[in-house]
């Protein structure tokens, strides 16, 4: 009976591995731009631990299995945690959110017949606003529900699914939970290690100009690694903002053309204008909601 048990057990581990795996691999194959990143990445990080073998061996198990965490369901569920997604509880979230999310679902599967489960849950923040999570969770705060009409709605969270489909919050659970816990054991590991150069320097003085140079390599090390996920960040929020119109557009070919242009109208009305500063542009997520009506409008003039 046991002996059942754990060979169910491993076979369901090692389903996971390989799904987990092929899902990396493929992640990694159509944005190239994250696997060359990540690379340079691994590559700055061996170098400020000293580039020895053994810390090779060491970034390439912590790091393997800081990106199996991200794109396994423990990902999705951390990610969840982040942002207080909760599932429908009461009868009237099942009876509403859940009817309206069936009904986009039913026509995104009949345009993408490989469109996996996704869950439909909520925020409890009166914020408007709804997003896609991992890929396979669709969340919408208790402000957008009361905001939006139901066709509204179902033009928003066609948008979060649109997400799912096209992969794009693949690449968040890759960044944010993959290279974020990467980065934290990292800091830690370099923490350690600063302390014990600092015990070892004050024992023994007698390699301040060598320890000099070796601090200073790591330090430029150091902004090089801050300045490289900097331009990493530009980069992906410029991608982002491209697969917002994207899913707008994905909203729009599924009939909710003036819904989600009414929403988008709406959003702007709301919104406290635009008053960011250029690094804020460039590191913004979203596009400006004039030029996502825009693009829809523009749409509208070419289906006439």
């Amino acid at each position: 009976m046991y002996v059942e048990k754990i060979k169910k057990y491993l076979k369901l581990i090692t389903e996971q591995f390989f799904e987990v795996l092929d899902d990396m691999l493929n992640f990694w194959g159509n944005n190239k731009i994250y696997f060359i990143s990540t690379i340079i990445y691994f590559y700055i990080s061996f170098k400020i631990l000293g580039g020895t073998i053994e810390t090779f061996f060491n970034l390439i198990i912590i790091y393997l299995v800081t990106i199996f965490i991200a794109f396994s369901p423990t990902g999705e569920k951390l990610l969840r945690l982040l942002n207080n997604v909760r599932p429908l509880e009461t009868s009237k979230e099942k009876e509403y959110i859940l009817t309206l999310f069936e009904e986009v679902f039913k026509q995104a599967k009949s345009r993408n017949k490989y469109l996996n489960k996704i869950e439909i849950c909520v925020i409890d923040n009166m914020t408007v606003n709804a997003m896609a999570i991992g890929r396979h969770t669709v969340a919408v705060t208790k402000g957008a529900v009361q905001t939006f009409t139901e066709e509204e709605l179902k033009a928003v969270i066609a948008h979060e699914v649109a997400h799912i489909v096209h992969e794009d919050t693949t690449a968040r659970l890759y960044a944010i939970i993959g290279n974020g816990i990467f980065t934290i054991i990292l800091f830690i590991y370099k923490l350690i290690l600063f302390i014990f150069e600092c015990i070892n320097e004050t024992v023994s003085r007698n390699k301040n100009v060598l320890s000099f140079f070796i601090t200073l390599i790591r330090f430029i090390l150091e902004i090089s690694t801050f300045l490289f996920t900097f331009a990493l960040q530009i980069v992906m929020m410029t991608n982002s903002r491209k697969n917002e119109f994207n899913a707008d557009k994905f909203s729009y070919d599924l009939g909710y053309d003036r819904e989600m242009i009414e929403a988008l109208y709406l959003l702007e009305k709301i919104s406290l204008g635009d008053n960011s500063t250029i690094i804020q542009k460039m590191t913004a997520s979203h596009p400006r909601i004039t030029k996502r009506i825009e693009y829809l409008e523009s749409l509208d003039e070419q289906s006439e």
